[in-house]
């Protein structure tokens, strides 16, 4: 072996000791081989030098990849670089899917490299159930946007502290509150002093005593307005850790519903009292119908065994005829008024308006109860007989007047005065009834014209009536458009006043309206 061969070997075995330490720097020329005959030793230092070049190249490439820079080209013929250029395909391709990751598609499925795929898997995993989240909340957004501004229910979120939070449009509306204050107003400041307590035990259900859900019926007093009833609905509002920050309130308008109730009870007192009063008169009717028809009949037996003596005694049968005429009298003016008043409670009175001069009722129904006046020696006086024309209905003026002027009658001592009375007043009329008689005890007044009241005392001459006298004038009294009343000091007299209008005349339908002519 020749020196120089011997320093060729020395060379190779160099490079291979750099090659050996990650040293790329070869410095062996193939121009160095020049004097050198072995084939072999030739053969294996361009070997030598060959595979010192792609070292370089596959340590070049794999610094690139190191440093991020994916797509640079890998050294090709280069066996160094064959298992890393597989790295490169997977590098790349994972570098697109986290970019497509990135742009939100999570369908993505890496399988690079064993535990990383695995953790990226789980990354992908997590952002999808975080999208599809995300996606529900917003889903769940939307759907509260569209109640809380469409719902016909106020609703409202407070804080701890009653401060409205926000308010839903029906809430502003029904609060009366703007925008620009509504988020600065109490909520508590809004409801009527009287459901204050009310307002705190309601909430205190949730915060106390650990309710869900909590319900109430209160007042609320709007900020510019009138106060309402509303029905409250309230839960508690949670932060992150599930403690409480709030109050979600749903308020509804009731005062429809309240207003019903109270017509609803006020229709059950009326029928209540209408049932009271139906069994009052059944009582009257089985009491008051009962006395004078006995008397009716062992007065006209009397009158009839008197009859038939041979001598009758003329006295007797002129004070017994009285008797009769007198239960006979009573029973009729009570069946009259009974008949009027079941008339009324079933609407079957009709109003017929006429052209009236009240001068001539008056004076009509003060002949007819002149003879009752004449036996107590009572004067009755009409201080204004002039014509006084109106239009109203003739049956019920009338009914009116000979209730008044027959219990004006009854409770006026011998030798007393009744004086009626006529005066303009409002485009109508007010007619009084005046007399100097026992009069009304302060208590009474308000119970005369309440038929669930039904009550009668005994007249000066122990006269009997039915108690329904005056709840009948007053029921035709404003059927017809007045009204009645009574002014008295006891011991010393009454005035029954009432008041009528005129009334309208229907048309009468001429002979081509009823055939359908026009």
């Amino acid at each position: 072996m020749t020196g120089k061969e011997n320093d060729v070997i020395l060379k190779l075995n160099r490079i291979v000791d750099k090659l050996l330490s990650g040293n790329r720097k070869i410095d062996l020329d193939v121009g160095e081989m020049d004097g050198v005959d072995d084939k072999d030793l030739i053969s294996l230092a361009s070997k030598v030098v060959h595979l010192g070049e792609q070292y370089r190249g596959c340590y070049d490439f794999i610094l690139e990849l190191s440093s991020g820079k994916l797509y640079t080209e890998a050294p090709r013929m280069n066996a160094f670089a064959s298992p890393f250029k597989q790295l490169h395909s997977e590098l790349r391709h994972l570098t697109w899917q986290i970019q497509e990751i990135a742009g939100g598609d999570y369908d993505q499925r890496v399988s690079f490299s064993g535990d990383f795929a695995d953790a990226i898997n789980k990354m992908i995993a997590a952002l999808r159930e975080r999208r599809e989240l995300m996606e529900l909340i917003r889903e769940n957004e939307n759907l509260f946007r569209s109640i809380f501004s469409t719902s016909p229910d106020g609703i409202l979120l407070c804080d701890l502290n009653h401060c409205i939070v926000r308010a839903s449009n029906a809430a502003f509306r029904m609060l009366q509150i703007t925008g620009e204050t509504g988020e600065k107003t109490l909520y508590s400041d809004l409801i009527h002093r009287e459901d204050q307590e009310n307002y705190i035990r309601f909430l205190d259900g949730l915060l106390i005593d650990g309710k869900t859900t909590v319900f109430a019926e209160l007042r609320i007093v709007p900020a510019n307005g009138m106060s309402f009833w509303s029905e409250q609905n309230a839960s508690l509002l949670l932060d992150s850790n599930s403690k409480p920050k709030g109050y979600i309130i749903i308020i509804r308008d009731i005062s429809e519903r309240k207003a019903a109730e109270a017509q609803l009870l006020q229709y059950t007192d009326e029928l209540d009292e209408s049932n009271r009063t139906k069994d009052k008169l059944f009582s009257i009717i089985a009491h008051d119908l009962k006395s004078p028809f006995n008397a009716l009949l062992g007065f006209s037996n009397i009158l009839a065994q008197e009859t038939c003596k041979e001598n009758p005694d003329a006295e007797r049968v002129r004070k017994f005829s009285k008797l009769i005429y007198e239960s006979a009298a009573g029973s009729y003016s009570l069946l009259v008024n009974l008949l009027d008043w079941s008339r009324l409670q079933s609407d079957r009175i009709v109003i017929k308006p006429e052209h009236l001069n009240l001068s001539d009722l008056i004076t009509d129904n003060m002949d007819i109860s002149r003879t009752v006046a004449i036996r107590k020696n009572i004067a009755l006086e009409y201080t204004t007989p002039d014509d006084h024309p109106i239009i109203s209905d003739r049956a019920m003026i009338n009914t009116i007047l000979r209730n008044l002027i027959g219990n004006a009658i009854k409770y006026t001592p011998q030798n007393g005065h009744i004086t009626v009375s006529l005066a303009r007043a409002n485009g109508g009329y007010l007619i009084s009834v005046q007399d100097n008689g026992v009069g009304i005890a302060g208590e009474n007044l308000e119970k005369l014209f309440k038929p669930g009241n039904i009550q009668s005392t005994p007249g000066t001459a122990n006269e009997k009536g039915t108690g329904l006298g005056l709840a009948l004038c007053k029921e035709f009294v404003n059927k017809i458009g007045g009204d009645i009343w009574v002014e008295s000091t006891y011991g010393h007299g009454a005035t029954f006043t009432f008041s009528l209008k005129n009334l309208s005349i229907p048309k009468t339908p001429s002979h081509k309206e009823l055939n359908g002519i026009s």
